[in-house]
């Protein structure tokens, strides 16, 4: 038999927090009966033996003494009710961190209320079950009460649908268990009032994506393909082509529909998104070569390094920060910090540019990761409107793995090309004064009236709009051998180290545009100067003047300032026309002129900042923007 909880011990384990009131009971008819008698906020109650614990619609839950947990913990309710119906499912969220913590199972939720484990065998069965109940008073509460498999052999368990954690091959004290759903149910409890976990449950609820049939008192049965939760809480059915939701409170039972009720059925080679986080971890896996089985400690020791630094790297790389009894590493992980440690070690790099170098890598590669997804998914729904179910972000995501393969080593090979490209910038450039920056036009040009644009445009339209404009600026650029620094949705800023060849990107960006009946027109501002180029942005006096610049030209024009005019006016087939001082916010008064192709241009200059008509906002460059 499993030890006996105390309470004590479990108060001692338990962090300062809102779980003072604990209480242990030998033996008790339901945990949940004793709460709701008392119902004061932040109580806890766990039996180590309950004679007549019970589920949703009143389904009795026994165990045999000393082998599951059960305990009942009274919380307040979000304020707004809108909420309430996601209680129960956002406590499965909290059991399953707590068990994905202390164990490597595959963990699920089903809706609403049962917590599942993916078995060796691949099927989900059940380890465990989730009853709230709301309690009237001033400040309405829940008792939530969670009951779970720990040490059950298979005789002692209900049902074949079921199973324990000790069946699972996991032995974890109960204790240990107790006070990791505690700690959990705090997080969970604030952020239960907002959405931003919603989608968590989502992607750990293996119902959505299944075919299902739903048994209720007032419909009787109901089959469809469960395809979403709503804001609500419901589980909603594609009935038919309808989509109907289905509350907590109808719901008798809710199983995978056999294929005799004439549902066709699915054999997927891999977990599909039914099961969101299993075909995640299996999707990761497979790119990453071994699944997760370390803690940042382990890490940490098998690459030799002291947690600080495997910490501070993983932040630099951009990953999401990991508590230290997560299982998210893998042996790549630990690869990955090896090689670090070693140029650090042999003094090829110091600590600070190690980080920063990891900076670098994580800020490009996840906005490439997100732009390649983004292109694949285009390319894949392009003929289906766009929309995106659990079976076509399957189909996506595989196809990206399969393109991954071919790209990553692309990936590699344009890296080494991009930084040969910059070591000869670089050499080209040195020379004495350098340490204060190096000479470059810098431009920046911006989409006519975007923000009025976009009031009236569908998030897919503006998708497709940033897109197209952003290839068809980094088409101009490189073909000019100019360098992109920066996009921001409607404005671009680019660098090239001769005045002439920004011109011609300038130029040649204001025709395409024209050209373009989605985006229509641009209007470019031009500095030359001495600019500080760090971590691929770039800073200074001249930044400053070309973006504010860009605010004083009109529509399809390129406004340039005196440097670079002077350079223009010995340039054959370039007009140059004074508009004489303009005053920049935060710069002052600078000569400028209005540039354009020989014969195409009128030289009349209409500033917009004193028109009916949109200009840019670019912030100066004073402060890192990247």
């Amino acid at each position: 038999m499993a030890p006996v909880l105390e309470s004590e011990r479990l108060r001692q384990r338990l962090p300062s927090g809102p779980w003072s009131d604990l209480q242990v009971l030998d033996r008790v008819e339901s945990t949940n009966a004793v709460l709701s008698a008392d119902p004061r906020p932040w109580r806890v109650v766990i039996a180590n033996f309950q004679t007549a614990g019970r589920g949703r619609l009143d389904r009795q839950w026994q165990a045999p003494e000393g082998t599951s947990i059960a305990l009942s913990a009274s919380m307040p309710l979000p304020a707004d009710t809108a909420r309430w119906g996601w209680v129960p499912l956002l406590v499965g969220v909290a059991v399953r961190r707590a068990l994905r913590r202390l164990t490597q199972l595959d963990v699920g939720l089903k809706w609403p209320n049962d917590v599942l484990i993916c078995t060796a065998s691949g099927s989900w069965r059940k380890v465990g079950g989730i009853l709230c109940e709301a309690v009237a008073g001033a400040t309405p509460m829940v008792v939530i009460g969670i009951g779970l498999n720990v040490w059950q052999k298979e005789q002692e368990l209900p049902s074949d649908a079921a199973t324990s954690l000790f069946l699972n091959g996991v032995c974890v004290d109960r204790e240990t268990l107790i006070v990791q759903i505690l700690n959990e149910l705090v997080e969970v409890e604030n952020a239960w009032h907002t959405t931003v976990l919603d989608n968590e449950y989502r992607n750990s609820c293996v119902t959505v994506g299944q075919f299902v049939k739903v048994s209720s008192a007032q419909a009787g049965d109901v089959n469809g393909v469960a395809v979403d939760i709503d804001e609500l809480g419901r589980l909603v059915l594609d009935q038919d082509g309808e989509r109907v939701p289905h509350s907590v409170g109808d719901i008798v039972h809710v199983r995978p529909a056999p294929p005799s009720d004439g549902l066709p059925g699915q054999v997927p080679s891999r977990a599909r998104p039914a099961d969101r986080a299993r075909f995640v971890d299996q999707i990761e896996e497979q790119l990453l070569g071994s699944p997760r089985t370390l803690r940042r400690a382990e890490v940490s020791a098998l690459a030799g390094v002291d947690e600080t630094f495997s910490r501070n790297l993983w932040r630099a790389l951009g990953f999401a920060n990991a508590r230290d009894d997560d299982v998210v590493f893998n042996q790549q992980d630990v690869e990955a910090v090896k090689a670090m440690v070693a140029m650090v070690r042999s003094g090829l790099l110091t600590e600070q540019t190690a980080i920063g170098i990891a900076r670098a890598v994580g800020r490009s590669t996840d906005r490439m990761a997100m732009w390649l997804l983004q292109l694949i998914s285009d390319m894949m729904l392009a003929d289906e409107g766009f929309e995106v179910d659990t079976t076509r972000a399957g189909d996506v995501a595989e196809r990206m793995v399969q393109v991954s393969e071919e790209v990553v080593p692309l990936v590699e090979y344009v890296t080494r090309r991009n930084i040969a490209n910059s070591i000869a910038r670089m050499v080209a450039d040195a020379e004495p004064d350098s340490h204060v920056g190096v000479v470059r036009t810098v431009g920046f040009a911006d989409l006519v009236n975007f923000t009025r644009r976009v009031r009236s445009m569908s998030e897919r339209d503006l998708a497709l709009l940033v897109i197209r404009f952003e290839s068809l600026v980094s088409d101009v650029v490189a073909l000019a051998g100019g360098a992109i620094v920066k996009t921001v949705g409607d404005e671009v800023l680019f660098t090239h180290r001769t005045v002439a060849g920004a011109t011609q990107i300038a130029f040649d960006l204001v025709e395409a545009v024209e050209r373009d009946p989605l985006l229509q027109r641009i209007r470019v501002g031009m500095a030359t100067g001495r600019v500080l180029a760090r971590q691929g942005d770039v800073y200074g006096n001249t930044v400053n003047r070309a973006s504010r610049l860009t605010g004083h030209a009109a529509p399809g024009e390129v406004l340039v300032d005196g440097d670079t005019a002077e350079v223009l006016r010995r340039i054959e087939g370039i007009d140059v026309f004074d508009v004489g001082p303009v005053t920049l916010a935060g710069v002052g008064d600078v000569r400028a002129a209005a540039v354009s192709r020989t014969g195409s241009h009128t030289h009349t200059h209409a500033d917009p900042q004193s028109a009916d008509d949109e200009s840019p906002t670019s912030a100066t460059q004073e402060e890192p923007t990247s």
